[in-house]
């Protein structure tokens, strides 16, 4: 039996301030490698703040970057995994976009597949590929927020067969008033969307208010872990939008257990 623990973060993050916003996540992998996590998961766009303001254009970077040998260290020092989203700049295009990296170095980047009609008026393109990661043996897949409306998403999961999948988000209020009410929603299309690519699936939310040059976006927070039977191993359950952790072991025979399945079209 393959273990592995993660870490599943419903962070705060300060607009468009990367530097800021990596200060804080390194205390918290300092924290969550502390409870024992190998792999630490934080929400869309967490290093440079969730929004579709065009300020978060001048922020972005190139991947590997920066940022990126900045992230390789913080995990090679506490021997973890690290998904974290942020604004990529590629030559002229701009990607929302989940690094991946690892006690050895970088693993590569997922870029958001299906951005919303804001971020792609924001100035962001969509990816074109699904990437797998391998984390301690463990195959983890990554889509991003508005990904999982759409069923070529999942189809790519199942296909890859990976065995878990990080679903970051950036859900401002309106989608969930706080993050009990959020992470009750998420299990209307989530739970199907497990048992489909008979994966675990790792759900979490930005968390709290994040002033910008245009509005205060409001997050609903909220984490939650599905099993590949859409179960729910574990979740926050909290009335307010402060930031939350959730830190689990799952085991891979469990997705081996799953009979195929194949979602009516």
């Amino acid at each position: 039996m393959k273990q592995l623990t993660v870490g599943v973060v419903s962070s705060h993050s300060r607009f468009c301030d990367v530097e800021t916003n990596f200060t804080h996540f390194t205390a918290i992998t300092r924290r969550l490698s502390n409870r024992g996590a190998r792999l630490i998961c934080f929400p869309e766009l967490a290093l440079t703040s969730y929004t579709t303001n065009p300020a978060v254009l001048d922020v972005a970077e190139s991947v590997p970057g920066p940022i990126t040998g900045k992230l390789c260290a913080l995990a090679t020092l506490h021997n973890v995994y690290i998904s974290v989203g942020m604004a990529e700049q590629d030559e002229d295009r701009y990607h929302v976009t989940q690094i991946v990296v690892g006690p050895n170095g970088y693993l590569g980047k997922y870029r958001k597949y299906h951005p919303t009609g804001g971020e792609i008026a924001c100035g962001f393109s969509p990816g074109d590929s699904f990437p797998v990661f391998n984390i301690d043996g463990f195959k983890l897949g990554i889509n991003i927020c508005f990904d999982g409306r759409h069923q070529d998403t999942i189809d790519a999961m199942q296909k890859a067969r990976v065995d878990l999948i990080h679903h970051p988000h950036g859900n401002e209020l309106g989608l969930g008033r706080d993050g009990e009410e959020w992470t009750r929603g998420k299990m209307v299309y989530f739970v199907p969307r497990a048992v489909q690519a008979r994966a675990y699936i790792l759900i979490n939310n930005s968390a709290g208010d994040t002033p910008n040059t245009q509005v205060t976006l409001s997050f609903g927070s909220g984490a939650m872990i599905l099993d590949p039977l859409g179960q729910v191993v574990k979740r926050t359950r909290q009335p307010t939008r402060a930031e939350k952790t959730l830190v689990v072991t799952i085991t891979k025979p469990l997705g081996e257990l799953v009979p195929d399945f194949e979602m009516e079209r």
